[in-house]
């Protein structure tokens, strides 16, 4: 379904993404670990041109491009088909919770008013916000920001879902609810990537493991094959050092 090949990007001198290869089939929950700086986010950022990588290809269903050769059309294509959740939370504050999971289906997807507000309120039902739909971003606590944030996403009705680190800006007592929702949304079938430090939730959720070290893709596996019987010394000493953070 989703294909990332050779995937190169660098910062100057700093080589952020050094080879990437990553094939997503149609219906995968793929959490995506490793240490911090090791191009984890910017990968998501890559699949829907938020970042622009130097070179590699993607393909996704019958689209594909080359990076060096940008097709403005298949840009267009791809993000009309992932939606992103950020770790801040990406609402606009003067526009109300209904408001803000609305505007892309009428700005983007041209639908009417009242569309758009029939699938915003089934949206906002599956994250449990529905008695919060007239509330301004002010009046929420961070989890029900990220929840707006995540039914915004949903909306869209997109074949994938890309989250980034959607509880690291979370105080920990609100991580729960958020995971609980993010958990609802991989069970339904929807394809998800999901970068995180949430050891145990990525264990829980997940069909894949794709452990990033340095640039590259350095182990991919089922939970069982990357927990249980890690494959090299240097996945081994980053699930342990994890361990003992959480």
């Amino acid at each position: 379904m989703l294909e990332l090949k050779n995937l190169r990007l660098s910062y100057g001198s700093t080589q952020i993404l050094n080879g990437v290869d990553l094939s997503v089939r149609r219906g995968d929950v793929v959490s995506i670990i490793g240490p911090s700086g090791t191009g984890k986010t910017t990968l998501l950022k890559c699949i829907n041109y938020l970042v622009k990588p130097a070179s590699g290809t993607i393909t996704f269903d019958q689209i594909r491009m080359d990076y060096q050769r940008v097709d403005k059309a298949a840009i267009q294509a791809i993000r009309c088909r992932t939606a992103m959740v950020f770790q801040q939370f990406n609402v606009f504050k003067n526009m109300t919770v209904i408001q803000n999971v609305m505007d892309p289906l009428v700005v983007v997807q041209r639908k009417s008013k009242d569309e758009a507000r029939q699938i915003a309120l089934q949206e906002l039902e599956r994250v449990g916000l529905s008695a919060k739909q007239d509330s301004y971003p002010s009046q929420l606590s961070g989890g029900q920001l990220q929840r707006t944030g995540i039914a915004r996403a949903l909306a869209v009705r997109p074949d994938v879902m890309l989250f980034d680190e959607p509880t690291s800006s979370l105080d920990p007592e609100l991580v729960g609810e958020v995971l609980k929702v993010i958990k609802d949304v991989a069970s339904s079938g929807i394809t998800s990537l999901l970068v995180t430090h949430e050891m145990q939730f990525a264990r829980s959720i997940s069909n894949r493991i794709v452990f990033m070290d340095k640039g590259i893709v350095a182990a991919d596996g089922s939970p069982t094959e990357i927990f249980d019987t890690p494959s090299s010394p240097r996945l081994a000493q980053f699930l342990n050092s994890e361990h003992t953070h959480n």
